[in-house]
């Protein structure tokens, strides 16, 4: 079992997805919810969010190969993707994932959860990038259940995150947030640019 394998695996996953940082977010559209429903949101968001980022990893490569791209063209793109979410995340710069027309609108239970909660807020292009990059790294099978696990970690901490966004507001406040947002926007600032080496490398050398 390769362990750095998917401890890198899980710490690009985790730190674009930033369950902390989707904390307001999901307090601010839930808040007028009765705690019974804003755990099955929570629950919801979990499975869609989930299940979206499970079929981009496994079939990512069926994608990029019927678009005729390269999987280092790829980790290129995606690379310099994540760096600019990954330096705005540093800079205290990240824009919102979400459209206020889409916060606006989002009133059902379903909605919230699929829409903007799961996508775009937790599985948006980041984190659908950091978990095809992921998948195209690995050498063999054990390698891909690495980063099925990895990305079931993520999503199990972030449905717990999730489930006491309250109690973790009222333990580290705003300023929490954003400090550890910005730590995990440098963390993932050193992973884009690994990716982006890892591409050249490939194409050039």
């Amino acid at each position: 079992m390769d362990i750095q394998f998917f401890i890198w695996a899980f710490s690009s996953i985790i730190s674009i997805l930033n369950p902390i940082g989707a904390v307001p977010i999901f307090i601010s559209l839930t808040e007028s919810y009765p705690e019974k429903e804003r755990f099955l949101i929570a629950k919801k968001v979990f499975i869609y969010a989930t299940s979206i980022l499970l079929v981009f990893a496994l079939f990512g490569n069926y994608i990029l190969s019927f678009f005729g791209i390269s999987l280092d063209a790829f980790k290129i793109a995606g690379g310099i993707l994540i760096l600019l979410i990954a330096l705005d995340m540093v800079r205290g710069k990240q824009e919102a994932k979400i459209q206020k027309k889409e916060i606006i609108e989002a009133y059902e239970i379903e909605e919230v959860a699929l829409m903007p909660l799961a996508t775009p807020l937790l599985a948006g292009p980041g984190s659908i990038t950091a978990c095809m990059v992921a998948m195209s790294e690995a050498h063999n099978y054990l390698d891909k259940i690495l980063v099925i696990f990895a990305i079931l970690l993520c999503m199990i901490i972030t449905y717990v995150i999730l489930i006491f966004s309250e109690k973790i507001m009222d333990k580290i406040g705003k300023l929490g947030i954003r400090i550890l947002t910005r730590m995990m926007g440098f963390l993932l600032t050193a992973i884009a640019i690994q990716m982006i080496v890892s591409g050249l490398r490939a194409i050039f050398f």
